[in-house]
């Protein structure tokens, strides 16, 4: 495969990536860590490849079967849950144990980091299967798409771990995933109907899920807490002074 289509193939999921990681005010990220959960995108595909597999081999899901209805649970069981199921194992594999995990942008910029890289191995297996043109299409909308398919996942799971209760924690989760999972789907049931009006609502799906994620990014931590190990929270008012007992 020539390395200039492969870089072309990289270059926007790893353009999104800078755009994410440039925009977190909290605190810097290290970026190995991104880097790693970059590569564990590339992970989540081949796992997300094996779930695939498994669903239209052993289940009546698959995308052409006979009944529009399987057709249907496919894209959003077969593909959507599995996609971003893969992807929220690296999420809780690598950033959710860290102690300095505290905030919802960490999660944003951790699941559209793995997400974006699930999408630039996706590239290339599209670029080594269809050509250019389909390389082409697909970095202008299907990757954006994945970051803001999985950012409120990401949002969902840093608002878990800053929870107070092990229910809240659950509840913030699994509401996450399932937002996820319901966005990726209905964007393949809408490029999968042979109807232009229907692939259009597809394209403006991915604008409106855009705009979410920006709003996503603009979202306050629950707590303002210092890791264990750092400082107090520089947000937290400094203490009043007191006299102790003896002292002028």
């Amino acid at each position: 495969m020539n390395a200039q289509l492969v870089f072309i193939a990289l270059s926007p999921a790893v353009a999104l990536v800078w755009f994410f990681y440039v925009r977190n005010t909290y605190r810097p990220e290290s970026k190995l860590l991104i880097t790693v959960l970059f590569v564990l995108g590339f992970v989540a595909g081949l796992v997300a490849l094996v779930l695939n597999h498994m669903v239209e081999k052993y289940t009546m899901l698959w995308p052409g079967a006979q009944e529009s209805i399987y057709r249907q649970m496919y894209w959003v069981f077969g593909i959507g849950l599995n996609e971003e199921f893969a992807k929220m194992l690296m999420l809780l594999l690598v950033l959710y144990p860290r102690r300095d995990f505290i905030t919802p942008y960490q999660g944003l910029l951790g699941a559209t980091t793995v997400a974006l890289g699930f999408a630039a191995i996706e590239n290339i297996f599209y670029l080594e299967r269809y050509g250019t043109m389909t390389l082409l299409i697909r970095s202008g909308l299907t990757v954006p798409a994945h970051a803001f398919f999985t950012a409120p996942l990401g949002v969902g799971m840093g608002l878990a771990k800053g929870a107070a209760t092990l229910r809240a924690k659950y509840l913030w989760m699994v509401g996450g995933l399932a937002f996820s999972i319901s966005a990726h789907g209905l964007y393949d049931i809408l490029l999968s109907v042979d109807l232009v009006w229907m692939n259009r609502l597809g394209y403006l799906h991915v604008v409106v899920l855009g705009l979410f994620t920006l709003w996503l990014m603009r979202l306050k931590p629950l707590r303002r807490e210092a890791p264990p190990g750092e400082g107090p929270d520089q947000d937290a008012p400094p203490p009043s002074a007191t006299i102790q007992p003896g002292t002028v």
